[in-house]
């Protein structure tokens, strides 16, 4: 299947994180993060295995994009 259709004025709302469509969520640098894994982020220590798991899914949000 192709990709989804997006209305004009609507952002596709795919979670950076777990790559899910939902619904509710923010936009940060132009990227989706879902309630769900905002939540998960904030409640995680730094000395948590998923810590590493979540720094490297943000870096998507800050890497540098190059449009031709």
């Amino acid at each position: 299947m192709g990709a989804p259709v997006i209305g004009k004025n609507r952002r596709e709302k795919v979670c950076l994180v777990c790559e899910q469509e939902k619904e509710k969520g923010i936009f940060l640098f132009g990227h989706f993060l879902c309630i769900d894994c905002n939540q998960a982020i904030v409640q995680t220590n730094t000395d948590d295995p998923n810590y590493a798991f979540y720094v490297q899914k943000l870096r998507k949000m800050v890497a540098s994009k190059i449009y031709s």
